[in-house]
């Protein structure tokens, strides 16, 4: 089984020997191509050199209602509505499936991370951009949807996003689009009133999707979250005082940045109807 990992940043390629296990062998990691013929064509070199009998694909954009295209992807804009699935199924000759990143890390995390226990649960990740997936019922009967949490409006907020729209969250807590504006990776900020706001409007996303889904657990990842240690205690802070009926517990990814890979591995042995895109 083969899996990729598209993310806003970089592309990595694993070959997995077994479902039962997160290890894999890496076969290659790029800069992910802003350029979707050029990402197409290096993606496809190296599976025809080495061979592969199924392939699952985790990218960081959202994915059409029938799996196989890109349909918002403000990170990797020359990949909408490309059919990316079924050509990359052709040039191979394997099956490909098809999810968000987000999807593939919360399967990594429900299958072998922290989220192995939990019914209602998330997966977070904090990087170039900010997405999220929600899992709502038990393994053999759950449903699992990415949701667009980095582009729900906050109110007073008069920054245009990268997506179009103006007042996203993500342009508070999204990688690229703070590194735009403040000129310098956001994991170099030293100023403790950037940080501060960074958790305040993570915080008010979070408490939203817990009120609106009833969700107990969050798996958090992306590279923001995974290099800046005091984020996760700052968020549990901010969101244990404004939520007052609930508890949302914040957890590290167990898989660190490598569940999106290793969930795209997984999503093969997954019913298509487990997954809403």
């Amino acid at each position: 089984m083969i899996g990729i990992d598209i993310g806003g940043t970089n592309t990595r390629i694993g070959l997995f020997p077994s479902l039962d296990a997160p290890e894999y062998a890496l076969l290659a990691k790029f800069p992910t191509q802003q350029d979707y013929e050029q990402q197409l064509r290096i993606i496809g070199q190296v599976l025809q050199e080495k061979g592969a009998s199924a392939i699952g694909v985790s990218i960081a954009a959202r994915i059409a209602k029938d799996g196989q295209t890109v349909i918002f992807a403000p990170n990797l804009p020359d990949y909408i509505d490309k059919p990316f699935a079924n050509e990359l199924a052709a040039l191979c000759d394997a099956p490909v499936r098809l999810a968000h990143d987000t999807v593939c890390g919360l399967l990594a995390e429900t299958r072998f991370g922290v989220l192995r226990t939990v019914e209602r649960c998330a997966y977070l990740t904090v990087s170039t951009g900010t997405g999220a997936a929600i899992q709502l019922g038990k393994a053999d009967t759950r449903l699992i949807s990415s949701i667009e949490i980095g582009h729900q409006i906050l109110d007073g907020n008069s920054r245009k996003c990268l997506c179009g729209m103006t007042g996203c969250l993500e342009t508070y807590t999204g990688g690229r689009q703070l590194e735009l504006r403040y000129g310098r990776p956001v994991e170099s900020m030293t100023d403790s009133a950037f940080w501060e706001t960074f958790v305040e409007k993570l915080a008010i996303g979070l408490v939203n999707l817990a009120q609106l889904t009833r969700i107990d657990v969050v798996a958090v990842s992306g590279a923001i979250a995974l290099n800046t240690p005091s984020l996760l205690p700052a968020l549990q802070k901010n969101i244990d005082q404004l939520l007052v009926s609930s508890k949302l517990k914040l957890s590290l990814a167990k898989l660190g940045e490598t569940a999106p890979l290793v969930g795209a591995g997984l999503l093969l042995a997954i019913p298509e109807s487990n997954i809403l895109h």
